[in-house]
């Protein structure tokens, strides 16, 4: 029935579109016909196939049914020749009766099936029976082959097969350990011979067959590993460990070293090693000690090493997971244990240069494919004081803290160097971002892990170096290879401090990480001895990659990122890098009176013993090192643009070091140029212009590019205010216990600087993520520079980058313009001059980085009265003037001053109360201002002191300056012969002193209790300078730089040393330059100026003043004694001379706010020579007339 009826039973025509009839009888097109015979067609076809499959079907069921029904047969006709329940003492079958059970077992053979391997089990025990008749006792097994040679071989083998399948696949199976030894007999050519059964074995036996056909050596991996490692003694285990070790014994070494390995056994070797030896816990957990005792004395350890090193090993090693590498690796180790201490010869020892050079290169390709946490626990709970202190980092900077992306929008606002013009200068263009590599960390048992961690014990180490030490000639670039690639698994990849895995609380817990005790064994291990110098004379002053480093000059500084990469040079940057870390790492303790003393310590690096040591190198030997590195290094900077660690995982490694990057190595070369040149900046060794790279820059275009840089830096969100990536503080309750939790390891490690809260930096103020030196170099190679190398450029350029860097900051604030509103408002200070520096305090503390704006003063005299004049910037400079005297004086008790009256904050409790820490960023802000504003400070700072500025640490020789009796007690204890704990018995404690109350102070927890041994001393030296020089004066070096850091931009001052520092802010203190004053000095009131006699008087008498009179006539007139920085023609207001009238009783007087002379215009130059040196030797200014 049609659902939409109408009521209508008319039929509505139906019209056909088509434009034809709509007959159905009319003939179909020629296309219709087509298209039905196709679809006939493939319908045949289809049919024809369904008729094929059901036919093969069919076929293959009547075909398994058919075995299935032969199989059961042949089964049982098996059952009645070997019943499966037949007695232990039933006579065996004949012989006949066997041959025909083995050909029906092996015909009918399920694996699997629970009655198949029964009658599997009982043909085991058959054959294992004499015959019967036989006299000499031979097993049927053997015997078969008398009576059908040709037949049993075949069957053997085939039977055999089953059994070691069989076994493997189940060996928790009863009947498994007899599948497993019948095999075993079967396989082993050994027992052919015992027995007499073959003349020959045949090439195609079992053992062949199995090695080539069914994955002998992986099956046998697998069933090892399938038996619980609780399950040591279980029998299959025995079995197969013993099969394991068959075709080592049947293919043997060659007869003599002329001769080569056989295929078999090289095969045999390499199979063994990556698949049982990757068996976890196989060695010596899984097995017995029995067990473990035959594995170890029969595995040939040594042609395994030398299999594992064989060019044919390389694509199977790099098939293997790391977890897999991470358990061969501590299998390797493991076996070596014994080995590498036995000198008995025949005894397993190393015998050979060959061996040592395997056990070098193994443990190194190995630890090469793991991933850098490896030696760490994944997911191990760390406390937020831990985690704080490993939170070190190498340049200054805290990139852990910065986001990837901050990077790259600098990057590309200022553009990168990824195209160079002609002169390999930078052609600024965007730079697509990069994604950051996020290092994998292995989750492995703690027991394996406890393996790989010998092999950063000092023991390990002390073992291999002395290894290395009987094959000197042979093992020198991989022993350098060793070292590298497991510093570099010590650390994470920015080269942050890695501690080794610790549950326990214990004072032990606070030994020294597993970097430390890693290069304190390379240092201090008496097989280091010599180490060092042997490294740099032999391997690395004259080789391929020394003289090409030593030529990159800026015309040829691409040559060094290509031999970063270059395979030619796999085996010499391992030995540079070793060379560095260990340089290095002396210099931290290393006194100058060592460093400049002649080479020719016990050691490579330090002492042994109570020996004193000395510098490693000599000092032309230094110099030309650091020249090669000063070279190395600045290319890095000045080509390297960071495309090598966006072209994909491992493009940034550095060629044979293991998992250094490049980053990694140049921040190692960073350090190193600028421990170098400390000492030689404290006493120069090196030849004049031996830092600076002037012929490989052009330094105009140097100092505007890295102005403009700076400067789109800035714009970006980098503004002049912004703090560097500083930690935040650490509560005072807290700050104690946390140097002493993380100073121990920090300072140690030498991977990073001391913790920024520690030298006393502030907190950022404005910003959560900023960049650090090292992205800086990333984002231009000039800023890279100024941060990290700034040495290669001289001094007055790198004065001059500084002045332009304050002069665009000015600018940008409006204070250049003077129209500006910015510049028009100005701060307003009334200041009494008998209370100058706490008027100042209450007027001008408050005002932040405002005061980089021009402060108007108005000075109050002695009787109230407001002192008349404008202040266009002299009153302001005055007052700096002034003012720096009172605030520095050591009596107002925040400053303390060394021997050589240098100062630095004061230590005691007073000057943490919060009012002085106040006063502090007072002081930081005032100086900050007068560095902005050019105005030199007649202050000396200690230079550990401006070290911190730097975000650099301090190091065991500043102590001598702070104090000298605790410097030679401790250099003492470094040099001390005898027992230390014995004879001395210290520990690691310091005790402080406060207004006559002493205390006692825990240099790490727990250190009353933890004695200063022989071997943990120069820790201990370490903790008591980082005290002394770091943690007693953290407090107010954080409020000191807080204040300083809002006025100059830290950046800015990374481009100098101590030294250069004490310049910046006080000038030099070389003889005043009489011509230079002469040049820039203005004259008003004498009619011809610098021609009129009492002028050409006034230069002439000058001319004959000697050093100290002129700086004193320098300082009457500008009220600091040392000239300018780039000389007097930077002086603002320029030195003038003022005609002061004809009185010629008169004395000269001086306006120092606007470095202005009043010299009278006296007619005789006795007079005037003897009225001008009383007025400069009476110190005053305004009072004299």
């Amino acid at each position: 029935m049609d659902s939409l009826f109408t009521g209508s039973a008319r039929a509505r025509p139906q019209i056909n579109l088509g434009g034809r009839q709509g007959d159905s009888n009319q003939p179909a097109s020629h296309l219709d016909l087509v298209q039905r015979a196709r679809q006939e067609r493939e319908q045949r076809e289809r049919d024809r196939k369904k008729a094929a499959a059901a036919l093969s079907i069919q076929a293959f069921y009547r075909g398994r049914k058919a075995a299935r029904q032969a199989r059961s047969g042949f089964r049982s006709q098996f059952d009645v020749l070997i019943p499966v329940s037949t007695p232990a003492n039933a006579p065996p079958p004949s012989a006949d009766k066997v041959l025909a059970a083995s050909r029906l077992l092996a015909i009918a053979y399920s694996p699997g099936d629970k009655e198949d391997v029964k009658r599997l089990a009982a043909w085991s025990r058959t054959v294992l029976k004499t015959a019967q008749g036989g006299t000499d006792k031979t097993p049927l097994l053997f015997s078969l082959y008398r009576v059908d040679a040709e037949s049993w071989v075949t069957l053997s083998r085939m039977i055999g097969t089953l059994l070691f399948t069989e076994a493997t696949a189940s060996p928790l199976l009863p009947q498994s350990p007899l599948f497993l030894e019948i095999a075993k007999i079967l396989a082993d050519p050994a027992s052919y011979a015992k027995w007499k059964a073959l003349a020959q074995v045949p090439r195609d036996g079992l053992l062949a067959y199995l090695l080539e056909q069914k994955a002998f050596y992986p099956r046998l991996g697998q069933a090892i590993a399938s038996i619980p490692p609780e399950q040591r003694s279980h029998p299959s285990l025995s079995a197969l460990i013993s099969l394991s070790l068959l075709p080592l014994r049947a293919y043997p070494p060659p007869a003599s070293t002329t001769h080569a390995t056989s295929p078999q056994r090289a095969a045999a070797l390499l199979s063994c090693a990556l698949s049982i030896l990757t068996v976890p816990l196989l060695i010596p957990h899984r097995l017995s000690p029995a067990l473990l005792t035959t594995l170890t004395t029969s595995v040939p350890y040594w042609d395994l090493l030398a299999s594992l090193t064989s060019d044919v090993a390389l694509p199977q090693l790099a098939a293997l997971s790391e977890g897999e590498t991470a358990v061969l690796l501590a299998h390797v180790v493991e076996l070596g244990k014994a080995r590498l201490n036995t000198t008995t010869k025949g005894a397993g020892g190393v015998e050979n240069g060959k061996q040592a050079l395997a056990y070098l290169e193994c443990v190194r390709g190995l630890l090469t494919r793991l991933p850098v946490g490896v030696f760490e626990e994944s997911g191990r709970k760390k406390d937020k004081g831990k985690e704080r202190a490993r939170s070190i980092e190498e340049d200054g900077g805290d990139d852990s803290d910065v986001d990837e992306e901050e990077v790259e929008r600098a990057r590309v606002a200022v553009g990168t160097s990824r195209d160079r013009d002609d002169e390999g200068d930078a052609i600024m263009s965007p730079a697509p971002p990069s994604v950051p590599a996020i290092p994998a960390r292995l989750n492995l048992d703690s027991r394996v892990r406890a393996s790989l961690l010998h092999i950063a014990s000092p023991a390990h180490v002390a073992t291999v170096l002395a290894l290395s030490n009987r094959y000197s000639a042979s093992t020198r670039p991989a022993l350098s290879g060793l070292l590298v690639t497991l510093l570099a698994h010590l650390s994470s990849p920015s080269l942050t401090l890695s501690t080794a895995p610790s549950s326990s609380s214990s004072p032990s817990s606070h030994s020294p990480s597993l970097r430390d005790q890693t290069l304190n064994a390379l240092l201090y291990s008496p097989s280091a001895s010599g180490l060092l110098r042997e490294l740099y004379r032999g391997y690395i002053r004259s080789s391929p990659l020394g003289r090409t480093l030593s030529s990159a000059k800026r015309e040829k500084s691409g040559v060094v990122l290509s031999a970063l990469a270059d395979e030619r040079y796999k085996d010499e940057w391992p030995v540079l890098v070793l060379a560095l870390e260990m340089f290095s790492r002396s210099l931290v303790t290393m006194g100058d009176d060592e460093f400049y003393s002649s080479a020719g310590g016990a050691f490579g690096g330090a002492a042994t013993g109570g020996a004193k040591s000395r510098n490693p190198l000599t000092l032309d030997e230094v110099i030309g090192l650091s020249g090669m590195i000063r070279n190395a290094a600045f290319a890095m900077y000045w080509q390297d643009d960071g495309t090598a660690a966006s072209s994909g995982p491992g493009a940034d490694m550095v060629v044979g070091t293991g998992g250094w990057k490049r980053e990694d190595v140049r921040a190692l070369m960073t350090r190193f140029l600028q421990q170098v040149h400390a000492r030689d900046s404290r006493r120069q060794f090196t030849p004049e212009g031996h830092w600076h790279m002037t012929g490989a820059i052009d330094m105009r275009s140097f100092v505007e590019t890295a102005v403009y840089e700076d400067n789109r830096l800035d714009n970006e969100g980098e503004g002049p205010d912004d703090q560097p990536a500083l930690h935040g503080p650490i509560s005072p309750e807290d700050e104690e216990d946390h140097y002493a939790n993380n100073d121990f390891r920090r300072r140690l490690g030498m991977r990073g600087q001391i913790h920024r809260s520690a030298r006393g930096q502030p907190a950022p103020r404005t910003r959560s993520s900023v960049l650090s030196k090292r992205q800086l170099a990333l984002i231009s190679p000039r800023l890279g520079i100024l941060n990290n190398i700034p040495f290669v450029v001289p001094f007055e350029t790198r004065v001059a980058i500084f002045r332009q860097f304050i002069d665009k900051d000015f600018a940008k604030l409006g204070l250049g313009d003077a129209t500006s509103y910015a510049a028009r408002s100005r701060h307003r200070a009334v200041v009494r001059r008998t209370h100058l520096a706490e008027d100042a305090y209450t007027h001008m503390n408050g005002l932040g980085p405002e005061l980089k704006k021009r402060i108007e003063i108005v000075f109050i005299d002695e009787h109230g009265m407001e002192e008349s004049g404008i202040d266009g910037g002299g009153l302001f400079k005055e007052l700096l003037t002034s003012l720096s005297k009172e605030v520095f004086d050591t009596n107002r008790g925040l400053w303390l001053a060394t021997s050589e009256q240098e100062i630095y904050p004061n230590p005691h409790a007073y000057a943490k109360e919060s009012t002085q820490l106040s006063w502090f960023t007072f002081v930081g802000r005032i100086l900050g201002k007068a560095i902005y504003s050019g105005i030199l400070v007649n202050v000396k700072f200690a230079n550990f002191f401006l070290a911190k500025w730097l975000g650099r640490q301090s190091y065991l020789d500043d102590l001598a300056s702070l104090d000298p009796e605790l410097y030679n007690g401790l250099l003492k204890l470094k040099n001390y012969p005898g027992n230390v704990e014995e004879d001395l018995a210290l520990n690691f404690t310091i005790t402080e002193e406060d207004f006559g109350v002493s205390r006692s102070i825990d240099l790490i927890p727990g250190g009353s209790e933890i004695p200063v041994t022989n071997d943990n001393r120069m820790q201990y030296i370490v903790l008591v300078s980082n005290y002394r020089l770091n943690v007693q004066i953290a407090p107010q070096c954080r409020a000191f730089y807080q204040g300083l850091f809002e006025i100059i931009n830290p950046r800015w001052l990374h481009m100098f040393n101590q030294s250069e520092l004490a310049v910046l802010v006080g000038g030099t203190e070389e003889a005043i330059d009489i011509e230079d004053l002469k040049a820039n000095t203005v004259y008003s009131g004498f009619a011809e100026e610098e021609n009129t006699p009492t002028i050409r008087a006034f230069w002439d008498v000058v001319e004959s003043f000697d050093k100290d009179q002129r700086a004193k006539l320098v300082k009457f007139v500008t009220s600091c004694e040392r000239p300018p920085l780039l000389g007097f023609g930077q002086l603002n207001p320029k030195f003038a001379i003022r005609n002061a009238g004809g009185d010629q009783t008169r004395l000269p007087t001086s306006a120092t706010c606007v470095n202005l002379l009043k010299l009278p215009d006296y007619q005789d130059p006795n007079n005037l020579r003897e009225k001008l040196i009383y007025a400069i030797n009476s110190g005053a200014g305004f009072d004299l007339s």
